[in-house]
């Protein structure tokens, strides 16, 4: 590192110090660098240990939690293993909604919470609050994730991101000062991207020469064929990290040959911060099991044998604030048994499937995953963007942003053939031609859109 870097990483820790007091902090980052090495026994003491902590503290404070308890006849010591967690009932969305102040720990002061909220692209938005505890467990663990991708604190290091809530921070001149001048990073608000201001963001990575690029996969991939395109040279990030949606095989391929770099998928949701990321093995995606206990569980809630998709729920170990307890996210993932070549003791997901929203429920109860239109358009050439709307469980609105070389008189018959041949011959099938299609309010392009509610016990085959 140079010396600049090494002035930038020093200011980079005194502002995260100042955040959160010292010793937090650096004692998390410190810990969690050492415990991914730890044995997967290890991990799991711990824990089981911290999930005890945060059961008798929501019993004794929360009232929605003991509530709870007393319904299912349990009190936290009852709770020994993942297996006693399941008598718990899941915690839903709808809970959250109902319920945000009867969430609240009475022991604490909500002057001192930080108050987030998710931007909706499941139609399910919620306000949630999280305390200084959470949010130095939350940078240590994204530290060690960036440290993954090969990035150390003060490297140059930019983002394509396009939540409004986020981009806010950003804005302004102090907002760009305090990135360039003590963060050392690019922000570049994706929110509202034209091709444009693609081309401008491009020229200004040029000109940054990020040693990270971290990107919502969609603003990834439109950069990368914006760069092939037009054949702009110089920009070489040593990794680029996805995450917000699902990384396909030909969207790593794209990355990795445009850039010329590693690519890093990482998941997780505003609610309980990251969940999983992936190492330089990429052999999967390591559950940060330190902060956050994951089950993967079938349609019956049974736990989800290795390589079969299970819905992902989530009890977040470190906010005591308002505590997410078995936490159904709405998507999906594979477990995998295998232990990952790196030596990480962190269990492993071999994939993330899909959000449960993006799921298309057929008129027959065939469910189609959104990576099933995906590769209805990797035969396709000229398409810019594309986007998949189920408005009932028979209509289908197929819109696509056309690019050079599209032909719509081969691609739209070829696409209703497919659908109907693979997907379900009762699909009314329209089709759209747009000039653009911007993300949901919360900046996340989701490329299929289902407003048929999706029951697992129902459909699953």
């Amino acid at each position: 590192m140079t010396l600049l870097d090494t002035i930038h990483g020093a200011a980079i820790r005194g502002a995260f110090g100042a955040r959160y007091g010292r010793r937090p902090y650096g004692r998390y980052a410190t810990f969690l660098e050492r415990s991914q090495w730890w044995p997967a026994a290890d991990i799991e003491a711990l824990q089981m240990r911290k999930l005890a902590a945060l059961l008798q503290h929501a019993y004794a404070h929360v009232p929605f939690y003991r509530q709870r308890f007393d319904a299912a006849g349990l009190r936290p010591a009852d709770i020994q293993s993942v297996a006693d967690l399941s008598r718990l009932p899941l915690l839903t969305k709808r809970d959250i909604q109902d319920n945000t102040e009867r969430m609240l720990a009475r022991s604490v002061d909500r002057r001192a919470l930080l108050e987030n909220h998710t931007g909706g692209s499941t139609g399910d938005p919620l306000t949630f609050y999280q305390d200084a505890e959470f949010r130095a467990w939350s940078d240590a663990d994204k530290l060690r994730n960036y440290r993954m991708a090969g990035y150390e604190l003060g490297k140059r290091w930019a983002f394509l991101w396009g939540s409004d809530y986020d981009a806010r921070a950003h804005k302004g001149w102090r907002g760009r000062l305090q990135d360039r001048v003590i963060y050392n990073t690019l922000w570049i608000n994706t929110f509202d991207l034209t091709a444009d201001r693609l081309a401008e963001a491009a020229q200004q990575l040029v000109h940054f020469q990020p040693e990270v690029l971290v990107a919502y996969v969609s603003s990834a991939t439109l950069l990368a064929r914006l760069v092939r395109d037009r054949k702009i040279a110089g920009l070489r990030p040593r990794a680029i990290q996805t995450s917000a949606e699902v990384l396909t095989p030909d969207d790593r391929a794209l990355l990795e040959a445009t850039f010329g770099c590693q690519v890093f998928d990482r998941y997780g949701c505003r609610e309980v911060n990251n969940i999983a990321h992936e190492c330089d093995a990429h052999q999967g995606m390591h559950l940060l099991a330190e902060n956050n206990l994951v089950e993967l569980i079938d349609s019956a809630g049974q736990p989800a044998r290795p390589g079969d998709v299970g819905r992902i729920v989530v009890t977040n170990l470190n906010n005591m604030a308002m505590p997410f307890i078995r936490y159904e996210i709405g998507d999906m993932a594979v477990p995998s048994a295998q232990a990952c070549a790196c030596g990480r003791g962190l269990p492993l997901l071999s994939s993330i499937v899909g959000r449960k929203a993006d799921v298309i429920t057929s008129p027959s109860g065939k469910l189609l995953h959104g990576e099933f239109f995906t590769h209805l358009f990797y035969k396709l050439g000229g398409v810019y963007q594309f986007r998949v709307v189920q408005e009932t469980r028979a209509d289908l609105c197929v819109q696509v942003v056309p690019g050079p070389g599209f032909d719509q008189q081969r691609a739209m018959p070829f696409l209703e053939d497919t659908i109907h041949r693979h997907g379900d011959p009762a699909f009314l099938v329209r089709f759209e031609l747009c000039d653009h299609l911007p993300p949901a309010a919360s900046g996340k392009y989701r490329f299929t859109i289902s407003h048929v509610p999706l029951n697992l016990n129902e459909d699953a085959q």
